[in-house]
């Protein structure tokens, strides 16, 4: 396969080794013309400045034209553009109509109120890992890091726990629909079932909460009145869609990265469990590591430059955030895991006007996730094959099979 081959498919991301490809880029082709199955090609971007830019230059690189996610076969654009609502949705809005939705949703994720939070993310962590069995032979993917990003989130969002399975399935089919284990039917198909259900299950929850006095934000978005009017039904359907997924997405694959990385790297393990302080440095290095997003997509608006490349208004550009995560320009030996790493200027919750709303609680759930884990447990054993996500949208792992080792165990 060469370069162009292997960023156009999904399956070189879970097991071929594109960190290798992406260093190369990086130092020969760090704005590279990639060709693509849908004849119109697009730029790729590597290099961590050239990320940032882009990402605090909305008003050039547009995320609204044509949506976020990667679409580079001619089914997958039009699924991408429809089901994921580009336009309506808070991460495919551009400024400056993008702030006000964005200021509508934001109130639990603000710093005060993730601090009033923490008891009861501690609560709803401690009874996941209650439930855990005995033997401590679980999947960490499906047994923890899925369940605990879900149950917090939908805490958040007052969605009934009897949802949350369904919910599960659904958002695997609409972000993983490139991976065979989720496909019901082409990848286009899958991507565009889920995000139908979820988007069905966003419009009755609206339909249910107008004329609410709740505070969490699918109530506030049914209610708010932005520029002098209502949201449309459509616009809080996408945006509970949005919150759904990037609630329990980015903190199962960063939390499931990290832990495989510190029993890849048990010094590591052993400076944890030394001092569990570590451990507000060490989510930012477990996002930086595992890699939660591979790319998301932009427009140029209009003509312009990167690294004394022109772009063309109505290129496209695909900003591979692994690449600039390993940038060497950026940081000290950017293949070492370091949990003490400090500064962090790692991009997995990308920058700009855009930055994951989100991405404070997902350091607060992996905090206490993993405090849980070092209390309870004195031992991680990896028990089965480690299975990548097939994806060129997000990245993580989807089977991590371990044996937790308790402590009276080990004694």
């Amino acid at each position: 396969m060469n370069v162009d081959e292997k960023l156009n498919d999904p399956a070189f991301f879970s097991h071929g080794d594109f960190y290798q490809l992406f260093d190369t880029m990086r130092r020969d082709s760090p704005v590279h013309w990639t060709s693509s199955p849908d004849g119109r090609g697009y730029w790729s971007i590597f290099r961590h400045a050239d990320l940032k830019r882009i990402l605090n230059e909305p008003e050039l690189f547009s995320s609204e034209r044509e949506g976020v996610m990667p679409a580079v076969d001619p089914a997958m654009a039009e699924v991408a553009k429809d089901a994921m609502g580009v336009g309506e949705n808070v991460l495919t809005i551009d400024p400056p109509r993008h702030g006000p939705v964005r200021k509508v949703m934001s109130p639990p994720f603000l710093p005060k109120a993730l601090a009033d939070s923490e008891i009861r993310v501690k609560s709803l962590v401690g009874k996941i890992f209650d439930q855990l069995p005995a033997s401590g032979e679980i999947d960490l993917v499906s047994d923890l890091a899925v369940k605990i990003p879900m149950a917090v989130i939908c805490e958040i969002l007052n969605l009934p726990e009897e949802d949350w399975d369904e919910m599960l399935s659904w958002g695997k089919m609409a972000i993983g629909g490139s991976d065979p284990e989720y496909q019901r039917g082409t990848a286009a198909e899958t991507v565009a079932y889920g995000y139908r259900l979820l988007y069905e299950y966003g419009l009755k929850q609206h339909a249910a909460r107008q004329g609410c006095p709740h505070s969490d934000p699918i109530t506030q978005l049914s209610n708010a009145q932005i520029n002098g009017g209502p949201l449309k039904p459509s616009e809080v359907a996408h945006n509970s869609v949005q919150l759904m997924l990037a609630g329990f997405e980015t903190t199962r694959n960063a939390f499931s990265g990290g832990v495989l990385a510190l029993l890849q790297n048990p010094a590591q393990m052993a400076l944890l469990r030394e001092d569990p302080k570590r451990l507000r440095l060490a989510a930012e290095e477990f996002v930086r590591w595992s890699d939660p997003v591979i790319s998301l997509m932009r427009v140029a608006t209009k003509d312009t430059e990167i690294g004394a490349q022109k772009i063309t208004a109505g290129q496209r550009l695909m900003l591979w955030f692994p690449s600039a995560n390993r940038d060497e320009a950026v940081f000290d030996e950017p293949y070492k895991f370091d949990i003490t790493r400090h500064p962090n200027l790692h991009l997995g919750f990308g920058a700009g006007p855009h930055f994951c709303l989100g991405g404070p609680l997902a350091k607060i759930e992996i905090r206490i996730a993993m405090e849980e884990l070092l209390e309870r447990y004195e031992g991680i054993e990896i028990t089965g094959p480690v299975e990548r996500i097939q994806s060129s949208f997000v990245g993580g792992l989807k089977h991590l099979p371990v044996r937790l080792i308790a402590r009276q165990e080990a004694a």
